[in-house]
């Protein structure tokens, strides 16, 4: 059964096309190695004086080749860098699909941007984890373990594997097999989140993103930014320029904050100073912030 939602989960497209592709661009091509020793390609789209380096997981039925034109636009409309990784199993990479090698894949894409890099390491600060469908599942486990990013976009993000399809009671009786469990992780994230869904979507249904909107509510400490519920579109179909408008407005609202909040986190826990302590000195940066469309 476990194999069975792994091969449901990772419908991985014929890799030809994405061979020609990643290897015509070979100057901004990278092969990485995961925790595990698996060597994966990496698309490292540069702009001259970006603001912020995307970090980009992509959806389940495409690979990095086949976003190429749209990893292009979206560094052009946000005026950033992007790296995007492939998972094991896709492409040209080497090993196969699962929840554990998409997670050693970000941590191998995060790891050389900010330690690798033969010119200039990028600030942590400054990177930004975008995910889209399966690859908010990634991207929201990365953001839970690390406080050392900038802001976190999900793109029709799902609960789990199971609750996208069968819903919470399912989710609890197959708990063993569900794979991505977003809903169990994503109020340890610290940065600000952006989500955005189409209400339409059948694929991964709104309620996914509304309920790990509701989650993100509850943290004690962060930056809010306002949800973007697409009445309108469904899985496929948000139209791109709204995406990458949206993204772009998201990326200069990170910008325009002082984001303090994990050097204020770091002297609370050196401190051991008190609740009410913690919350009188952050001030504004736990005021919900954010853009109403």
């Amino acid at each position: 059964m476990g194999s069975i939602v792994s091969t449901l989960a990772f419908p991985a497209p014929p890799a030809e096309y994405s061979k020609d592709v990643l290897l015509s661009r070979i100057h901004e091509l990278k092969y990485l190695t995961t925790k595990n020793g698996l060597k994966i390609p990496a698309l490292h789209i540069r702009k001259a004086g970006a603001r912020f380096t995307i970090l980009y997981s992509h959806g389940n039925a495409e690979d990095v080749g086949i976003c190429t034109m749209y990893l292009d636009r979206l560094a052009e409309t946000c005026h950033a860098n992007v790296l995007a990784y492939e998972y094991p199993g896709y492409s040209i990479s080497e090993g196969i699909a699962s929840e554990p090698n998409c997670y050693e894949a970000i941590d191998a894409a995060y790891k050389y941007l900010t330690t690798e890099q033969p010119y200039q390491n990028v600030d942590p600060s400054k990177i930004v984890v975008f995910g889209r469908s399966l690859g908010t599942g990634p991207s929201v486990d990365l953001c839970s373990r690390t406080k050392e990013v900038g802001g976190c976009v999900l793109q029709s993000p799902l609960e789990s594997g199971i609750r996208c399809v069968m819903g919470d009671t399912a989710s609890f009786t197959l708990y063993p097999l569900d794979i991505f469990r977003s809903y169990q992780k994503v109020d340890k994230i610290e940065c600000p989140v952006f989500i955005m869904h189409g209400e339409r979507d059948r694929v991964v249904p709104c309620s996914n993103g509304r309920a790990l909107y509701k989650t993100l509510c509850r943290r004690k400490c962060h930056v809010d930014y306002n949800p973007l519920w697409i009445e309108s579109a469904g899985h496929n179909d948000i139209p791109e320029p709204l995406v990458m408008n949206s993204v772009n407005k998201f990326l200069l609202f990170l910008q325009s904050q002082p984001r303090p909040l994990l050097i204020a986190q770091e002297s609370i826990e050196e401190n051991n100073e008190t609740e009410r302590g913690v919350f009188s000195r952050l001030g504004d940066c736990c005021a919900p912030h954010g853009f109403k469309e």
